[in-house]
Formats: C-alpha cells, sequence, structure tokens
C-alpha cells in the first residue's frame, strides 16, 4: 500500500474548505454589486468604482477560475492514476484538496474522488465517513451525479465494517435514487448480501431465477458472487435442489481459490468499483 499522503478523512476540514471557497465566492458578487452601486450612488468616486474595484473583482475571478481549471484537469486524469498508480493518485489528490479557492462542485468532486480510492484500499470506515459527509451536502451541477455512487459505496462499506443499520439506509435511499443498469446490478448484489447478514433467506430469493438471468450481466467475480449468495440462501432454507445447482454454476464461474472463499461467507468482493468519470466538466 502506498504511503499516505493525505491525513485521515475529518469532516471539520472539509467544513473548512467549503466555508472559505464560499465566502470567497460571496465576496466576489458582493464586489461586483458594490462597484455598480459605487457607479450609481457616488458618480464622484466613478474613478474608484470604474477602475480600482472591477480590477479587484477581475482578479478575485481570475483566481478562483484558475484554480477551480486546475482542480478539474486533474480529475478528468484521475481515474488512469488509481487504476495504475495508486501511489500517484495519492500524490494528486492530495494536491486537489490543497487547491483554493474553487468552485463548490470541484471541492465535492475531489472528496468523491478520495471516497473513492480509500473504498478501492478497502478502507471502509473512511470510505463510509466521507461518503456521509458528502451526501448531507447540497450535490448541484456536475457533482449531483456522484449521489447514485455514493450511495452505493456507502451501503457497501457499511456492510464490510458491520454497520448494518448503516447499510439498511443507505439502501432504502437507493430505491428512492434513479439507478443505470451497472449501478443497479451492483444495488442488487449488495441488496442481496445485506439480506444474508440479517438472516433475510426468504427475501434474498424472491424472483432468484430473475435475479441469476441479472447477475449474468456482471462481471464474471460479481456474478459468482451473486450466484454463491443465492446458493447460501437456499440452502439455509432447506432447498437442497436449488442450492445444488447455484452451486454447480458458482464453480462454472469461479476458480478453486475464489470458489473456497466464497463457500466460506467470502462475499466480500469489491462489488461497487471507483467511479472516477462522473462530473469531470462542469455543467
Amino acid at each position: 500500500m502506498p504511503k499516505d499522503l493525505i491525513n485521515p478523512f475529518e469532516p471539520e476540514r472539509l467544513a473548512r474548505q467549503l466555508a472559505f471557497d464560499d465566502m470567497m465566492r460571496g465576496l466576489l458578487i458582493a464586489g461586483v454589486m458594490i462597484a455598480l452601486l459605487m457607479t450609481l450612488v457616488l458618480p464622484s468616486m466613478v474613478i474608484v468604482s470604474g477602475l480600482i474595484a472591477p480590477a479587484l473583482v477581475m482578479g478575485l475571478w481570475l483566481w478562483m477560475s484558475l484554480s477551480t481549471a486546475r482542480v478539474a484537469r486533474s480529475l478528468s486524469m484521475f481515474g488512469g492514476l488509481m487504476a495504475t498508480e495508486p501511489s500517484k493518485a495519492e500524490d494528486a489528490l492530495n494536491e486537489m484538496l490543497a487547491v483554493r479557492p474553487v468552485m463548490r462542485w470541484a471541492r465535492l468532486l475531489s472528496y468523491h474522488r478520495l471516497a473513492g480510492l480509500r473504498h478501492l484500499q478497502r478502507r471502509f470506515a473512511e470510505t463510509a465517513a466521507i461518503c456521509l459527509c458528502l451526501l448531507s451536502q447540497p450535490l448541484k451541477g456536475p457533482a449531483a451525479v456522484t449521489r447514485p455512487h455514493l450511495l452505493l459505496m456507502l451501503a457497501e462499506a457499511q456492510l464490510e465494517i458491520g454497520n448494518l443499520p448503516g447499510a439498511y439506509h443507505a439502501l432504502a435511499h437507493l430505491q428512492q435514487t434513479k439507478l443505470g443498469l451497472a449501478q443497479s446490478l451492483q444495488r442488487l448484489a449488495i441488496q442481496t448480501r445485506y439480506e444474508l447478514a440479517i438472516g433475510a433467506y426468504d427475501h434474498a430469493l424472491h424472483r432468484a431465477r430473475a435475479k441469476v438471468e441479472l447477475a449474468e450481466l456482471m462481471p464474471a467475480q460479481h456474478c459468482a458472487t451473486m450466484h454463491a449468495m443465492l446458493a447460501t440462501a437456499a440452502q439455509r432454507v432447506g432447498q437442497a435442489r436449488q442450492s445444488d445447482w447455484l452451486w454447480e454454476r458458482t464453480r462454472l464461474l469461479a476458480g478453486p481459490e475464489f470458489t473456497k472463499q466464497l463457500e466460506q461467507g467470502g462475499f466480500g468482493v469489491a462489488i461497487v468499483e471507483p467511479d472516477t468519470n462522473s462530473g469531470d466538466e462542469p455543467a
């Protein structure tokens, strides 16, 4: 694992950064309003209002725009770094998080990428903390599309750390969220894992045939995991024939080592992968 460059996530740090970003944006808007007001109310101050004030406003706007553009460029390249060079991804994120001031959407997208990196590193407690904090913020503009992925990461992370009530709440929100096909398949796998964790085996087996057909659309490892979870549920309710059939299909999809892991209940195979393409460009 690469050496950490980023301190453990603290909600207070994100709150301070957002407050600073919002303050600078507010100053920018206020500067424009004051310059206009001075022009209308104090014609004798036309030089100040017509030259100096606009120059200050322009300088502040340029500072924020360049900072945001810098973060946006880094976000667009982050996916490749995360897949091939995690240490450089950590370094790139460290630089992104240090840039200020930036537009709110850029700040939130930077932390979304941090959540994805921590999820990939299987640091699920930190993933859950970041996702909860981001989901408590208004997700607007380019950041709006991250909500389904944040909920999926949160649900899986909560299962990994054994927080079943937290997983339930994330899944409940996902039921009310519009998802794409891949995200719907991920939700199905996480939902099934949750039902096994709470002993709701009948719920896990509800429409089992349809779930098997949907599992065929998943990547091979996830498909094997889905079959194994359904096989386990069938075994627990005494449906031996269905369980044997599902385990047979599992063995066709998974190698001996992975099959052994699944037989032992090792269903944590990172169903949710980092989403590095959402919101790279401003709306």
